[in-house]
C-alpha cells in the first residue's frame, strides 16, 4: 500500500520549464515575480535567504558552458550546484553550515527512484518495529541536547526518536542522506517553533497544548513530494558531470586545486549573521536531531563571515568606499561599525581564496544586497568591487534585480534599537567580474 502511494507520485509526467525560464536572451528583467523557484529538487527544504534558481540558471548560460568548472563558495541549500549539474558543469560548493551541506549534497546528487521507493518502505516498517517495542526499550532512542524540552512535547521526542532511528537504519549513504532531508523539514515542522520565520522564535504556551502534530504522516508526506521531484530531476541530468559539497570555510585554503574554476555563482551573505540572516538559528534544531554536538549547532553564526568581535585591522585591500562608510557609522555607534569592517576583512579573506582557485578570464557572479547599519546604507555593490580590484578582478557588467520571492523580513530594526524600524533589502545586485 505504502509502495503503490509512493509510486503514483513519482509517475507523474514531468512538465519542462516555461522557455522563459531557461535561457538568458528571453527575460528583460531579473525579477521572475512569478516563476515558480520550487522546481525539481530545489523545494527540498526551506533556507534562509536562498538563491532562486532562474537567476543561477541564467548566470550559468550567460558565462558557461558544459564542461566547464563551476564554484559556489557560499553554497548554501545548493541551488547554483544544482543548475550546474543540469547544465552539465561540474561544481564545488562550501558551506560552514553542516546543514547547508547535507542539502547541497542532496540536491544536486541524482538517485534512483527505485532505490527511494525501497528506502521509505524499509523506514515505515522499521518505524511501525520500534512503535511496538515496551516503553523503556523506546526510551533509549531519544536524544538529549540542550533545550530539548522547550521546542518539542514528550510525545514528539518520541516520535522523532524512532523516525530518526529507522532512517539511520539505512544502509546506502546517499539515500539515508536523502531521507535526512526529509526528516530536518519534519523537525521544523513538528517543534514549538513558530511557523514561516527563521529565527527561533516558540509559539505562545496556550497553543502548545492544542499542537499534536502528526510527526509520521508529515515525514512521510515530505519524502514522497521530494521523491517525486527527485525523479524529475535525475531525469534532466545529462553527462558525466559531478558535483563536490565541502564543509569548509572560504577564509581559509580549500581542497580545490590552483586556477581549476571557470565560473563563480554565488550569493554570499549579506553581513555577520547575528545582525542580518541567522543560519545557525534557523539549522540548530536539525542539526541537533541530527546528532551534531550542541556547541557545533549553537556556533554556525558566531563562525560566519563578520562573527567574530573584531578591532579595526589594517585591511589586505583599499575601498575608498568602505572607509567612507565605516567612518560614516563609526560616528553613530563605533563597535556597529567594527563589526561592519570585521565582516568585510573576512570577505577579503574569501576574495583571496576564489582569486586562487580561479583561472585567468573566469567570470565570477556574486548576488549582493546593500543593508542598513544604524541608519547608513552600506554600498556592498561598491565595495565588493573595489576590494575585487585588489585581487585582479575586473568589472564587467551589474544588474539589478527586486526581491519578490527570497524569504526576507520587510522590515528590521537597522539600529538594533528595540521598537525601531527601518526598509531593508527589497533589491538585490548582481555583478559580474572577471579575473585579469
Amino acid at each position: 500500500m505504502r509502495e503503490e502511494r509512493v509510486s503514483e507520485q513519482v509517475s507523474l509526467l514531468y512538465v519542462p520549464l516555461p522557455a522563459e525560464e531557461v535561457g538568458p536572451d528571453t527575460e528583460e528583467d531579473w525579477d521572475y515575480a512569478t516563476a515558480d523557484t520550487k522546481t525539481l529538487t530545489h523545494g527540498f527544504h526551506t533556507y534562509p535567504a536562498m538563491m532562486i534558481p532562474q537567476v543561477a540558471r541564467r548566470l550559468i548560460h550567460m558565462y558557461g558552458q558544459r564542461g566547464d568548472t563551476l564554484l559556489d563558495p557560499f553554497c548554501g541549500s545548493g541551488t547554483s550546484l544544482v543548475e550546474a549539474r543540469l547544465a552539465g558543469l561540474n561544481a564545488y560548493g562550501i558551506d560552514l553550515n553542516p546543514l547547508a551541506v547535507l542539502l547541497a549534497r542532496v540536491k544536486s546528487t541524482p538517485l534512483p527512484v527505485e532505490c527511494l521507493q525501497e528506502g521509505l518502505s524499509c523506514i515505515y516498517n522499521q518505524y511501525r518495529h520500534l512503535q511496538r517495542l515496551p516503553e523503556l526499550e523506546r526510551q533509549r532512542y531519544k536524544p538529549h541536547f540542550f533545550n530539548i524540552d522547550y521546542w518539542f512535547s514528550p510525545q514528539v521526542q518520541e516520535e522523532l526518536a524512532l523516525l530518526r532511528e529507522a532512517i539511520f537504519s539505512l544502509k546506502d549513504a546517499p539515500v539515508r542522506d536523502f531521507f535526512l532531508v526529509a526528516f530536518s523539514h519534519t523537525v521544523r515542522e513538528c517543534s514549538y517553533t513558530r511557523k514561516g520565520e527563521f529565527k527561533l522564535y516558540r509559539i505562545p504556551s496556550e497553543q502548545q497544548k492544542d499542537y499534536q502534530p502528526d510527526t509520521l504522516a508529515i515525514f512521510l508526506a515530505k519524502a514522497e513530494a521530494n521523491i517525486a521531484s527527485m525523479a524529475q530531476f535525475t531525469a534532466q541530468v545529462r553527462g558525466n558531470s559531478w558535483v563536490q559539497v565541502i564543509q569548509g570555510d572560504m577564509r581559509e585554503r580549500q581542497p580545490i586545486p590552483n586556477e581549476a574554476i571557470d565560473l563563480v555563482v554565488t550569493s554570499p551573505p549579506y553581513g555577520d549573521s547575528h545582525t542580518t540572516v541567522a543560519y545557525g538559528q534557523f539549522s540548530r534544531l536539525s542539526l541537533q536531531w541530527l546528532g551534531f554536538p550542541d556547541e557545533e549547532a549553537k556556533s554556525v553564526d558566531a563562525r560566519a563571515l563578520g562573527g567574530k568581535r573584531a578591532e579595526v585591522s589594517t585591511p589586505p585591500y583599499r575601498s575608498q568606499t568602505l572607509e567612507e562608510t565605516h567612518e560614516q557609522v563609526a560616528q553613530r555607534d563605533k563597535r556597529r561599525a567594527n563589526q561592519v569592517r570585521a565582516f568585510y576583512d573576512d570577505f577579503a579573506r574569501c576574495l583571496a581564496e576564489i582569486t586562487r582557485v580561479c583561472r585567468p578570464k573566469a567570470k565570477a557572479c556574486f548576488v549582493v544586497g546593500n543593508r542598513t547599519v544604524k541608519g547608513i546604507k552600506i554600498p556592498t555593490d561598491t565595495i565588493l568591487v573595489e576590494m575585487a580590484e585588489g585581487f585582479g578582478w575586473r568589472f564587467v557588467d551589474a544588474f539589478e534585480r527586486r526581491i519578490p520571492n527570497k524569504r526576507m523580513p520587510l522590515q528590521n530594526s537597522p539600529s538594533n534599537v528595540p521598537g525601531e524600524r527601518g526598509e531593508t533589502m527589497t533589491r538585490e545586485h548582481i555583478l559580474v567580474l572577471e579575473k585579469k
